[in-house]
């Protein structure tokens, strides 16, 4: 991944503005207290990755850089500015959805072809896993170092069934980018396939979850699979509303199950959706 350069009013002026020139700057003014600052970090890095050679992101921790942040006439956080030929074309304020901050992107950086991961993530969204594999096994026989490509291998062959292949390659990248975004996303989507490989069959679920007729312990697993079949398949409230409530019946049900299952789905939300935040709330009101 792409790291993030750390600016401060001493080299603003080379590695911003200066650097511009060149190639389009993004920077993210934020601050350690600032919480939605920290929801929209994750993004700003995966998407830094995405549109590697075409922007850079630069941080401010505007607790430290008080006098850049109002020469740059910061007033709210998180504010995130794009600086393009020595000067600031664009920005937005709070935390937006990850379409909105693509579109501003996509208006001001130079259009370029899709790149395979592109391409192979278009194709399995139209269900093609077969064909978005072997673009992705092309692009790595080019970069075979590129983590990206792993990652989106890895989750296909997850989505193909070969969910003992894909455990073996999320072992060996959590061993080498363990904090990696898409590493982490990847894991949580190895957990939840687990979980439908051993419960397949999402009708029968819905009716033994509607009759109750199971004792607390295994109503509390067909209600856990239930959930992850909903949020596998885009309805992602009622499967957040089943964990929470499931902490609020038994909070110590399999270890914290549902706890950690909330924020193993937030790793494939994604920090920016409003939900991730109304649903974190809630958990804490039920941790403390």
């Amino acid at each position: 991944m792409t790291e993030a350069l750390t600016i401060n009013a001493t080299n603003f002026m080379a590695d911003v503005v200066q650097a511009s020139a060149r190639s389009p700057v993004l920077v993210d003014f934020w601050a350690p207290w600032c919480g939605p600052c920290k929801q929209l970090m994750p993004l700003l890095d995966r998407l830094a990755s995405d549109y590697a050679g075409r922007v850079k992101l630069a941080k401010v921790n505007t607790d430290e850089e008080q006098e850049l942040a109002q020469q740059v006439g910061i007033r709210s956080l998180p504010t995130v500015v794009l600086f393009k030929d020595g000067t600031a074309v664009d920005h937005f304020v709070g935390v937006l959805p990850e379409a909105q901050i693509r579109e501003m992107l996509d208006r001001h950086l130079e259009p370029v072809a899709d790149s395979p991961l592109q391409r192979a993530r278009a194709q399995k969204a139209n269900g093609d896993f077969t064909a978005a594999r072997e673009l992705i096994t092309q692009a790595l026989s080019i970069e075979p170092n590129n983590i990206e490509y792993q990652i989106e291998l890895a989750e296909l062959r997850a989505l193909e069934g070969d969910l003992d292949a894909a455990h073996e390659e999320l072992k060996r990248l959590q061993n080498l980018e363990p904090n990696h975004v898409g590493v982490k996303r990847l894991a949580a989507l190895l957990t939840f396939s687990d979980v439908i490989a051993a419960y397949p069959d999402v009708k029968a679920l819905r009716e033994k979850v509607a009759a109750k007729q199971a004792d607390l312990e295994a109503d509390l697993d067909l209600r856990h699979a239930l959930a992850v079949h909903q949020l596998l398949g885009g309805d992602v409230e009622p499967a957040l509303a089943t964990w929470l409530d499931i902490m609020r019946v038994k909070r110590a049900y399999k270890d914290d199950l549902a706890r950690r299952s909330l924020v193993q789905a937030f790793e494939l939300i994604g920090e920016a959706d409003p939900i991730v935040a109304q649903t974190r709330k809630a958990m804490t009101r039920l941790l403390f």
